[in-house]
């Protein structure tokens, strides 16, 4: 029998903008070179892919097509739309509807500008997928982005091979993923089996951990709390940086003053000066109304996700919006069950909150507002549950024996203690194991999760803000990223 040869990969590429990505890449291409790729970049430099010619590559800046401007394209030459495939795209749509405000932070997007983008993203990307005969989607991250989103569904819809790489609350840990719904796909079999392999087991330590996933252990487990890596990254605000400039770049910085002389530059100022009374009238509001918590009351703690931000869209599906889960909570705890919901420390998009949804929240009989100086971890503590879209609070309440009320998909969405929760049978059979039947994860349970972790995860990661707070060397994240990449090619497309 002769030899059989890989199948032709025709690929769109996304995201592969960090050093370390874009060497996976080229070492990708090396070992198993591409027919023809698209490649989708934040913005697009001189270089191109060593080992393609011009006619096997078209780049794409995600900066300028994000609002479905495609440069020269004839649009009569582009497949126009039907209703059958408007219709199987539904859920694209209400999420691409909701992802467009990661675009507001000087501005607001009316609805009907947000339609004609989507539909112009949703032509030219349908059309584009047949045209090219596109086989693969590999993404250094989950798609969260414009036109990212549109990619994915399109992808799903044709049942094209989907790949990205998504991180986790563990350090330069990630996982091979291809369905939003499904994350870290490798780990719930292999979690059954490790939990019915230790299932004599009463002493967590009896549970074998390398020695990264040992310290991560230990740090979830003391009562104090340690915040995920990348949260003790430090994020420079606007006022910030211009503080930063002052200082570092005076030269920069007067042009910057300069610049704020012209009409323009007024208007710009204008503007800021409107987003930050807007901020300053909504944190004013929170101050307001947060009251003070009792710990002896029985209560779920649910913690805000920052906002506009992949933890809830896509993540987080129809949760996205969290008045949702508070309502979902407000109806169905047991009576003389408070919720104590504690807003972000960091501020998110100017639009992402207002007075009238804290008033929302606080029309529910149960809801208080927690103030921002409270310690997240101190209400962790005392807490019956915790409940969350996906955010962190969820994974580091199972080890500290706290059920968790999981309303999107993350990767700790498989251990036990965990509820995931998509309707309202599924939170009011939750809320009878929780307050009724008393069922809480153990720690041999938790840590036997993170051997499942740690026996089917990456050690590595595409993500250039989890690269900012690494402990690897990058060869070693180039050197990884490149096996994994070529592991599952060889699966996708063998």
């Amino acid at each position: 029998m002769p030899p059989s040869h890989p199948a032709p990969l025709r690929v769109i590429v996304a995201r592969f903008s960090s050093d370390v990505a874009q060497e996976v890449i080229l070492h990708v291409l090396q070992k198993r070179p591409f027919e023809f790729c698209a490649v989708l970049a934040t913005d697009i430099s001189d270089d191109r892919l060593s080992g393609l010619s011009p006619e096997q590559q078209e780049w794409f800046s995600s900066s300028k097509v994000r609002n479905g401007d495609y440069g020269n394209v004839d649009w009569s030459t582009i497949s126009p739309l039907d209703e059958e495939i408007i219709g199987k795209m539904r859920e694209c749509e209400a999420i691409f509807m909701d992802m467009v405000t990661r675009l507001e932070w000087k501005r607001s997007i009316s609805y009907d500008q947000r339609r004609l983008w989507y539909l112009r993203h949703l032509r030219f990307w349908s059309h584009y997928l047949h045209h090219r005969r596109i086989n693969l989607y590999v993404s250094a991250w989950i798609p969260h982005e414009i036109p990212d989103i549109v990619i994915y569904y399109l992808c799903k819809l044709h049942k094209i091979p989907v790949l990205y790489f998504h991180t986790t609350t563990v350090r330069d840990v990630s996982f091979a993923e291809y369905d939003i719904t499904q994350p870290a796909p490798a780990v719930p079999a292999r979690y059954e089996a490790l939990l019915k392999e230790y299932s004599h087991v009463r002493d967590p330590a009896e549970v074998p951990l390398g020695e990264a996933f040992d310290k991560r252990f230990l740090a979830l487990t003391t009562p104090a709390g340690q915040k995920p890596p990348i949260e003790s990254y430090k994020r420079f605000t606007y006022w910030g940086k211009v503080r930063k400039m002052f200082f570092e770049q005076p030269f920069s910085f007067a042009r910057f003053l300069i610049a704020y002389c012209t009409p323009c530059g007024l208007r710009r100022a204008l503007g800021a000066f409107e987003r930050w009374k807007v901020i300053r009238v909504t944190n004013a509001y929170y101050a307001a109304h947060a009251a003070e918590h009792d710990l002896a009351v029985p209560f779920v703690y649910l913690p805000l996700h920052y906002q506009p931000e992949a933890s809830t869209v896509p993540m987080g599906g129809a949760y996205a919006d969290q008045i949702l889960v508070a309502a979902l909570l407000n109806a169905y705890l047991p009576e003389g069950v408070l919720i104590y919901i504690k807003e972000h420390p960091r501020a998110g998009g100017w639009l992402t909150r207002s007075p009238a949804y804290y008033e929302q929240l606080l029309k529910m009989e149960k809801v208080r507002l927690v103030a921002r100086g409270v310690d997240t971890f101190l209400l962790r503590e005392h807490c019956k549950a915790v409940a969350t879209v996906t955010g962190s609070a969820g994974f580091e309440a199972l080890f500290r024996g706290k059920p968790v009320l999981l309303f999107g998909f993350r990767f700790y969405q498989y251990a036990r203690g965990v509820f995931q929760i998509r309707t309202s049978e599924d939170c009011k059979k939750a809320i009878r194991e929780i307050f009724d039947h008393k069922v809480v994860p153990s720690l041999v349970e938790s840590r036997v999760f993170l051997k499942a972790m740690e026996e089917t995860c990456i050690y590595g990661v595409l993500d250039p803000w989890k690269l900012k707070v690494t402990h690897l060397p990058k060869e070693e994240h180039v050197r990884v990223g490149t096996e994994a990449v070529l592991e599952e090619l060889r699966k996708l497309v063998p």
